[in-house]
């Protein structure tokens, strides 16, 4: 199940956000909108998940 982790320093007041459970260009998309509600980040890096492939699903065709 896809899930944005808040983490903030409550020193500095910095927040930090990390998407999880969602892999490859989904993951951009969810950053978008995520960039749209809280404004541009200071850094931005992607994770290990962001570079998983999906795999694809298998389809089997029946004969009509």
């Amino acid at each position: 199940m896809p899930e944005i982790e808040f983490t903030i320093d409550t020193e500095t007041g910095k927040c930090a956000t990390e998407i999880k459970g969602v892999q490859g260009p989904a993951c951009e998309k969810a950053a978008l909108q995520l960039k749209q509600i809280l404004g541009a980040p200071s850094t931005d890096r992607k994770t290990k998940e962001y570079y998983v492939k999906p795999k694809p699903i298998a389809r089997i065709k029946a004969n009509e």
